[in-house]
């Protein structure tokens, strides 16, 4: 007789995370979706209902829909991330864009995941996010000032191709991000000279972190034949 399939996690040892999504579907799908993997999730409707919850509730992570009635999402990560240093924001919407991706993440979201997603990856990137806000500061980038932070709270100023290449990587960290997207941020046509210019970017890239961050190594992995990965061990 086979054995039976393990439980998930139990709810009570998961992380608390709170959905503003306006439509209903949607809403309950990541909400009931999320409690299997051992997340306590809930579930509101807009920006009103998100302050009042998040008094009561007091969630450790937010995933935001960006198009939501009243305030949209952008604006509700401005501020709390202004409010609320120490929460978790996972922007959650059907904008696929590269700039609405930079908006994002400079507006204060950690995360930023295109619909639809796979539940399996969002929870494990909420148990990333999680262990992240747990330890020291992350990685950040500010796109809009072209700075990328260090967990140490240094600012590393940025050309506009380092910056172009950084986002598509911090967006999904961990990740494999292939050299044709990379490409494709980059406006430079995938051939043998594009690579190494990408190589040298990388190279020199590294080298203004270390030198105005002694102990903090830029965390950019090269794959080989596939791309570049942004590898922190939270």
């Amino acid at each position: 007789m086979p054995a039976p399939p393990p439980e998930p996690p139990a709810p009570a040892a998961g992380v608390r995370v709170l959905v503003c999504e306006d439509a209903r579907p949607m809403r309950d799908f990541l909400a009931g979706g999320l409690e299997p993997f051992g997340i306590l999730a809930s579930g509101v409707e807009h920006g009103g209902a998100l302050d009042a919850a998040l008094e009561e509730q007091d969630p450790q992570i937010v995933i935001l829909d960006v198009g939501l009635p009243g305030e949209d999402g952008f604006s509700i990560a401005q501020r709390l991330r202004r409010d609320r240093p120490r929460l978790g924001i996972i922007m959650l919407t059907a904008r696929h864009g590269l700039e609405d991706r930079i908006r994002g993440l400079d507006g204060g979201a950690d995360l930023y995941f295109a619909k639809p997603v796979d539940l399996r990856e969002l929870a494990a990137a909420i148990f990333s996010l999680q262990r992240r806000l747990g330890g020291a500061r992350a990685w950040r980038l500010e796109p809009h000032a072209s700075r990328l932070h260090t967990p140490g709270g240094a600012a590393v100023d940025l050309t506009d191709l380092e910056l172009r290449f950084l986002a598509p990587l911090l967006d999904r960290p961990g990740e494999v991000v292939e050299r044709e997207d990379l490409f494709l941020a980059l406006d430079q046509h995938p051939d043998i000279y594009a690579a190494r210019r990408l190589e040298t970017m990388v190279s020199r890239l590294r080298t203004k972190v270390a030198r105005l961050c002694p102990g903090e190594p830029l965390p950019v992995k090269a794959r080989h034949g596939r791309g570049y990965a942004f590898l922190v061990d939270y």
